[in-house]
Formats: C-alpha cells, structure tokens, sequence
C-alpha cells in the first residue's frame, strides 16, 4: 500500500513538472525577441539592399562567442578568416544575409546562436556626384540611398541648372524609370529628372534608389552666350550660343539679313568683349572677299561683336567701338537666331 502511495505521489511530482516546464518554455518563446530564419541557402540580395564589398569594415557580435565578436576589416578577395569558423566569402552579401551565414556556421559550438552584423565603415559602393553640387566627388553608400539622400550628402545643390542626370553600367542592369534610355554603345543607362522636384524630397524623382557605382550629374546653372553684330547690317542684334560653342561669320550676317547697300564691308571690325566689360581684342576683315570665296570664313565665339561700318565713315573703328560699348550692344537686346 505505502509502495502505491509512493508511485502515485512521483507520478504527480512528474507531471506537474511537465507542465511547469512546458508553460517556462511557451513563456520564454513569448518573451524572446522574433529570430531570422536560417536559411541553408541566401535568397540573393534586392536592388535597395547594402551589399557587402573588399575593403568594408564590419562589426560581428555573437552572443557567447567573444572569438568572432570583434570589428573585421573584408579582404581583397572579399573573404575573412574567423576564429573557430575559419574563412568566410562577406563579399556579395548582405548583413541579414552575413548573420545567417555566420548563425549556420556557429551551429557547431553554440545552441541558437545569435548573431548581428553591422557596418562600420563602407568602402566598397562609391557613388559619383559631379556637377552644381556644394561638394563633388563620392559618396560612400553605407546603405540603402534615394537620389534627394545623395545629393544632400554631397552638400546640396549650388547654383543648379533644370536637371539632374542618373548614369547606370548596363551591367548592373537597365534603369527601370520613366524616360530612361541608353547611350550609343548600349554600354550605360540614364535618366533624367528635374532638380526642383528631387529637392522636394518627395515623389518618384526624390525616391529613386541609388545604386553604388552610379553617376549622378547637376546641371549647372547655364550663362547666356552671345555673337553679336551691329552697323551696316538689314537687321543688327544678338545670336545666341545653346547647343553649339562657335559660330561662323557668314552665317551671322546672314540672320542679321545681309550687309546693307552703303556697307564698307572690306572695313569690317570684330571685337571682343569680355564677360567683365571689358575689350580684349580686335581685329579688322574684309567681308566682301569672304563672301566672293577668296578667304576662309572665321569662327566666332561668345563675346564677340562684329561692327560693319558705313563706307562715308572715316574714323569708323573708333566710333564703333564707342558704340559698341554705350549702346550694350554685347547685351541681348534683340535675339536673331539661335545656334
């Protein structure tokens, strides 16, 4: 009877303690902050994610394990030697991705190892800025940027013209944007957005993710250019310089509407005038002759004006140029055409 008694009452002793343990068990799981799956394979990264590259520095801490729990700095080969686990490939990884390598290494000495990995230095996903940026150059993305995110680290824009311009290797695949196209060889992608709306730090432009290796390019703010001509012309003003550098005499005169009937064409004058105000040079050619073919016509840049004089005015060089001068005629006041 006392030998019953004594197995009823261990039966009872074990079957409380099964169920206090599996309660301790439930409350620990609930209590424990939700793990990352292991994985025996790594899902490969997303366009956003901050893969790791040579020369990043990476801190490892591994809970019950101070071997591995230390700042690492990844080879050029992209792999680094730990202690127990031996080496290891970080390069092409993601941190999420790095912790689950190193939780399924650690298998073999820890139970449930936990692992986090963060970056302490990036060295290895350069983005160039250039252009009307307070601070061109690169920009290391330590993780995932927009395009508003970049250019703010670069020092925001300074004196910007209308467009912000995004290049991206083909191999690293086609921008997916509206208006991306590619360049002549097929060799880069690009796109362009407009600088007000990505410093409104909202929007699709503002949001475009930034990929390590891009080029991102501001405008500038663009200067006026002008050739201008005055004197014995049907119709004295301004040519304007947009997508081209220079532009030749004879196509001057002709937007001016030709040389007028009293014109002393072998007389004429070409200045140049500096973007301070001030006259640089001159020089004095004979239209008439390059107009017969019998000499090479001449290339004129921003700031030139050209002053054909009448054929009665004696002293027409001074006067032109005094002229020239007063009136502002290297000033915009009546556009002909544009080049």
């Amino acid at each position: 009877m006392r030998n019953k008694l004594g197995t009823m009452i261990g039966l009872l002793f074990m079957a409380c303690g099964s169920v206090l343990a599996q309660q301790t068990k439930q409350q620990a799981e609930a209590l424990r902050p939700a793990t990352k799956p292991q994985a025996e394979s790594v899902h490969p990264p997303t366009a956003v994610d901050a893969m790791l590259g040579p020369d990043d520095t990476v801190t490892i801490a591994a809970l019950n394990c101070e071997e591995i729990s230390k700042t690492w700095r990844i080879g050029a080969t992209g792999d680094v030697s730990l202690p127990l686990i031996g080496r290891v490939h970080f390069a092409g990884l993601t941190v999420e991705q790095l912790e689950q390598v190193l939780s399924g290494k650690l298998k073999r000495y820890l139970v449930d190892p936990q692992v986090t990995v963060y970056i302490s230095e990036s060295q290895s996903r350069p983005v160039t800025i250039v252009g009307a940026v307070d601070k061109p150059g690169r920009v290391q993305l330590s993780a995932a940027k927009t395009l508003f995110e970049v250019i703010v680290l670069a020092g925001g824009p300074k004196d910007p013209g209308p467009t912000v311009t995004v290049k991206r290797a083909m191999d690293e695949g086609m921008i997916q944007a509206p208006g991306a196209k590619t360049d002549r060889d097929g060799s880069y992608s690009m796109v362009e957005f407009n600088v007000k709306e990505v410093m409104e730090g909202r929007g699709d432009a503002a949001n475009f993710a930034i990929l390590p290796f891009d080029v991102i390019t501001v405008s500038p703010a663009q200067t006026q250019r002008f050739v201008h001509i005055s004197g014995e012309v049907n119709h004295p003003g301004s040519v304007e310089l947009v997508t081209q550098d220079a532009v030749s005499l004879m196509k001057v005169i002709a937007v001016a509407g030709g040389l007028t009937h009293t014109a002393a064409s072998a007389k004429t004058m070409i200045m140049h005038i500096s973007p301070e105000g001030v006259q640089t040079s001159t020089a004095f050619v004979d239209v008439g002759k390059i107009l017969k073919g019998k000499a090479k016509d001449l290339e004129l840049t921003s700031g030139d004006v050209v002053v054909v004089p009448p054929s009665q005015l004696k002293s027409y060089a001074q006067q032109a140029s005094t002229s020239a001068i007063t009136t502002g005629i290297y000033s915009a006041l009546y556009i002909l055409g544009k080049f």
